[in-house]
């Protein structure tokens, strides 16, 4: 029998191996080894090995109990740590936003807005845990919509910081990175590109890599908005029967209201062109609009010079004033006002919600106006690449007048 190494009976009848020994000062110390019967019982020859393992830590200066009290402490700290790590891994973004919206958010009026914009400006972060957000990355993604979206870009700071806000009273984050970011100086935009700044807009999306021009076409043909084209989806598409249309459910509108849109019949020629891809509901795939940006002002930059060759226009005198992707949907709406649409109609092609007593009252979907106010703008866009007809009547040869 190993030294030290006792079988102990308890008035239970339950068995235990045990090692037993003395400290400096005369303390008697049991080390429990494990059950002698029973499930998970210990062989006496384990038994005797632990045993052995014990008297060898004495000899080398390290009290057996303690050793074995400080394991199990720091076993605890390795449980308790990887408990925390599957925890925090649950706590992605996408999952905590949903109990944000759930918890905050969705009992708001201005909710669904809430919603679409943090779902939309940091689907990079989905899966992401919260608490792994630094403030660089909260910079990084302000930067990316500034340069689109001056506007969207201060909502989501004052969005993002009280979402994150919420995850520090919850434990979830401990700090807030849209803390101490710099907030966009939000202006009113009245950009309209004149006829002559669309007609070589449409010159140079004509250009692009497929789908990219096609796209940029359909944000003018339909005056939507810039994420509402880009992620149209199949299912939103009835382009069979007498009246095509395009039904985008509330969850993807501003107002978060379902809105129908008319297709015309050069918006439903460019989206049967579309190549669909497998394993997607999606027409178009995923691009940046910073990217689509740069590519259409180099094409309006190339069309703009050719233009000017054609007329014998130095190239020093060539520019191209800024604009933006949704000073586009600002130019559908002036245009279509200008040639005697009622802006009433106007409104209903935008999207946009009625206030007042028109919320209250007015139910017509104006589906038959909105159809007829987009046929009337395609036909102006398509009218722009035509070469103006000749006022001249040639006389022949020969004919009495």
């Amino acid at each position: 029998m190993q030294p030290g190494l006792r079988l102990v009976v308890y008035p239970s009848g339950k068995k235990s191996w045990v090692y037993r020994y003395e400290r400096s000062g005369g303390q008697a110390v049991k080390v429990t080894i494990g059950p002698a019967t029973g499930s998970g019982a210990v062989s006496l020859k384990d038994a005797r090995l632990e045993a052995n393992s014990a008297a060898r830590l004495r000899h080398a200066g390290t009290d057996p109990a303690m050793k074995k009290s400080s394991d199990r402490r720091q076993e605890a700290e390795r449980i308790a740590v990887e408990r925390l790590e599957a925890e925090r891994s649950a706590d992605n973004v996408e999952r905590v936003l949903a109990r944000y919206f759930a918890d905050h958010s969705d009992k708001l009026k201005s909710g669904a807005e809430v919603r679409r914009v943090l779902n939309r400006e940091l689907e990079s972060w989905a899966k992401r845990r919260v608490d792994e957000i630094q403030r660089r990355d909260a910079i990084k993604v302000l930067d990316a919509v500034a340069a689109r979206a001056p506007v969207q870009s201060k909502r989501l700071r004052a969005y993002g910081r009280h979402f994150f806000g919420w995850c520090i009273s919850k434990e979830i984050a401990t700090i807030n990175p849209f803390d101490g970011t710099r907030a966009v100086k939000e202006i009113s935009r009245d950009r309209v590109l004149s006829e002559d700044e669309l007609r070589l807009l449409l010159r140079a999306i004509a250009t692009l890599d497929q789908p990219r021009g096609q796209y940029v076409e359909l944000l003018l043909l339909t005056a939507q908005r810039f994420s509402e084209v880009a992620n149209m989806l199949e299912s939103e598409l009835e382009l069979s029967g007498p009246a095509p249309i395009w039904t985008l459910p509330s969850a993807r509108m501003k107002s978060g209201k379902a809105h129908t849109v008319p297709l015309t019949p050069r918006a439903i020629e460019i989206i049967n062109g579309l190549p669909r891809r497998a394993g997607t509901a999606r027409i178009f795939e995923t691009f940046s609009a910073t990217h689509l940006k740069a590519a259409i002002d180099a094409a309006l930059l190339k069309a703009a010079l050719e233009h000017a060759e054609e007329r014998g226009v130095a190239p020093s005198d060539v520019k191209i004033a800024h604009w933006t992707l949704h000073d586009l949907r600002r130019s559908a709406a002036t245009h279509m006002s200008r040639m005697g649409i009622d802006v009433i109609v106007i409104e209903r092609v935008l999207g946009h919600t009625m206030r007042g007593v028109m919320a209250t009252y007015q139910r017509n979907t104006f589906d038959n106006e909105k159809r007829a106010a987009l046929t009337v703008w395609s036909d102006y866009l398509d009218g722009l690449l035509r070469p103006p007809a000749s006022n001249v009547v040639p006389l022949r040869h020969g004919v009495a007048e």
